[in-house]
């Protein structure tokens, strides 16, 4: 059938423009994200994340804790560990780290792959602009509710979220320099104002070749009555592994060591009390939930005549908590766990409570109030009267905690 005059005019009109500068430039920086995306091995890094809160109405954030954790890039999920457990878990990092302030994941690598590597998101160019002295060019994105993979939880509610945000990448290399990630039309279930994450990005070696990866972030989230928490994540020390399973992970050496010779098993009777000093101090501006501790048996422990722990035995365990609260004096919630207690080349599980954190504690300023409403007080709070069967919490009434080298302690198994 023969194209009319017409016809033939309207299909010129209407023939493929060709694409936008902004739209090719767009299109490389994907494919370059997606390569450094893609290639990514196996790998974990140390992760030390600042939390703090801030009242409504106040103008600063107060200082809560400090996490240290393990988190692993593994076939494209975020896994977590306490740092020297060993192996990665599929839980999620609220599991792991347990209730307190404001916890989330996604910044160490599933937004960037969200927004690069999906068809999610759409786009606009804003153009160039200076970030910290350094040429860049900066894009707008945004993923609809219905297209979102970005889940927020909050107690028992949880929810996928729209989301838009920006990013910007240097003009000469278009390496990704930072991220963005601010949450809309949250729903009301959360509890929750705003969600915002903000990544900042480096070259970072990874055996033998650099990739781009997130080295700080900070992500803010503000509840509808107006307080706000605030976690500051530094990542560093990464290194690749190769996984002998999903979950579980080897170190890669050029030569493997020789299997360790098999330890005689330890098996203690319960409802014996041990005198332990520690061997790590415990310092607040320097230690951190997740940081491992030992500690050194003080005395022969007997049961019937018989000794079933020399002194000198090792107890391996870490920090479970370090969390700095407000009252009439500020003061701290400390927890702590040892789980491993090797002696005479052998090793077995550690599973005892705190019987005496081993504090005098300094008088209280202000209103007379006696050290055993204080103490009730301070553990009605459901965070340190959970069901644990080991370990211990305690409180350090003062605005610092400092417990040196050979600080006693007295704990009983279970």
């Amino acid at each position: 059938m023969p194209i009319s005059p017409s016809s033939a005019q309207k299909l010129e009109n209407t023939a493929i423009q060709p694409l936008s500068p902004e739209v090719l430039l767009l299109s490389r920086i994907k494919v370059k994200a997606a390569e450094n995306l893609t290639r990514l091995p196996n790998y974990t890094c140390l992760q030390t994340i600042e939390r703090a809160r801030r009242a409504p109405h106040a103008r600063r954030f107060e200082p809560l804790d400090t996490l240290r954790l393990e988190v692993a890039l593994v076939e494209g999920k975020e896994l977590f560990s306490w740092p020297g457990a060993g192996k990665f878990e599929e839980r999620g990092i609220g599991e792991i780290v347990g209730p307190g302030a404001a916890i989330g994941n996604g910044s160490f690598a599933l937004h960037a792959r969200s927004v690069f590597i999906s068809r999610a998101p759409t786009f606009m160019h804003i153009g160039e602009t200076n970030l910290n002295g350094q040429r860049t060019v900066r894009y707008y994105y945004h993923v609809p509710q219905m297209l979102s993979r970005f889940q927020i939880r909050v107690g028992e509610h949880q929810a996928l979220v729209e989301y838009h945000g920006f990013f910007w990448v240097d003009a000469e290399t278009l390496d990704l320099l930072r991220l963005e990630v601010h949450v809309d039309n949250i729903p009301p279930d959360l509890d929750l104002a705003e969600a915002s994450d903000t990544m900042e990005y480096h070259r970072v070696p990874i055996g033998d070749t650099d990739f781009l990866l997130p080295q700080s972030s900070e992500l803010v989230m503000v509840d509808l009555a107006g307080n706000a928490s605030r976690n500051r994540t530094q990542i560093g020390a990464c290194r690749q592994y190769a996984g002998e399973s999903k979950l579980s992970f080897v170190e890669s050496t050029a030569d493997l060591p020789l299997p360790a010779p098999r330890v005689k098993p330890i098996s203690l009777p319960p409802g014996v009390s041990l005198e332990v000093r520690l061997q790590t101090p415990i310092r607040s501006g320097h230690s951190a939930t997740g940081d491992p501790v030992t500690a050194l048996v003080a005395h022969d422990v007997r049961k019937d005549g018989e000794i079933v722990v020399p002194k000198g035995a090792v107890l391996t365990g870490r920090i479970t908590r370090l969390e700095k609260r407000k009252g009439l004096d500020d003061y701290y919630i400390v927890g702590l766990d040892f789980s491993s207690i090797e002696f005479d080349e052998g090793r077995g599980e550690f599973r005892a409570k705190l019987q005496n954190a081993g504090l005098a504690q300094p008088p209280r300023s202000g209103p007379s109030r006696s050290r055993g409403a204080f103490r009730q007080e301070v553990e009605g709070d459901t965070a340190i009267s959970g069901d644990a069967k080991t370990g211990g919490f305690f409180v350090v009434r003062s605005s610092r905690v400092s417990l040196p080298r050979g600080h006693s302690m007295l704990w009983r198994t279970e």
